[in-house]
């Protein structure tokens, strides 16, 4: 089965950038009830998408107080401890941040061994891509981050 996730924020002078659980140095970080981990939360996404169980806003609300600033790593283990004890397997995962500035390249490596490690997944079986939008659009403009996700489950 595969499942495919999807997730942005807006970006701001002085907020924090997280990406895949690893903290970016950017002058640009998420605004987000948590904390804007938009790798995570697509990721999330993807693996409920994939298992037929819902979406991360149904687990995750942001209209419940105790998810303010919450650690996204927390709601990915949750989500894998759950598919798991339904039964599945994860097999692999996919991603692609789409972010103009920073550049992503000296984390790629950090952000896959993150996941990797709260996916209970060999690195080899992670994969992390960073794009731009070629200056086009809100993430173009520096007003916003995007990241898709995908996944086989088994």
């Amino acid at each position: 089965m595969i499942g495919f996730g999807y997730d942005c924020h807006k970006l701001a002078n002085g907020e924090k950038l997280i990406l895949g659980g690893i903290e970016i140095d950017s002058e640009l970080g998420t605004i987000a009830h948590s904390d804007g981990d938009v790798v995570l939360h697509s990721l999330c996404d993807a693996l409920l998408g994939a298992t037929g169980l819902g979406d991360i806003g149904e687990y995750y609300p942001d209209s419940d107080i105790k998810y303010k600033n919450a650690d996204s790593r927390i709601f990915l283990n949750e989500v894998v401890d759950l598919i798991t004890s339904k039964g599945y397997t994860l097999v692999n995962v996919d991603l692609t941040i789409i972010l103009e500035q920073p550049k992503l390249m000296n984390y790629k490596i950090k952000i896959r061994e993150s996941i990797a490690e709260l996916c209970k997944l060999p690195l080899e079986r992670v994969n992390v891509k960073a794009k731009t939008s070629e200056k086009m659009g809100f993430v173009g403009s520096n007003e916003g981050i995007e990241a898709y996700s995908i996944c086989e489950v088994k």
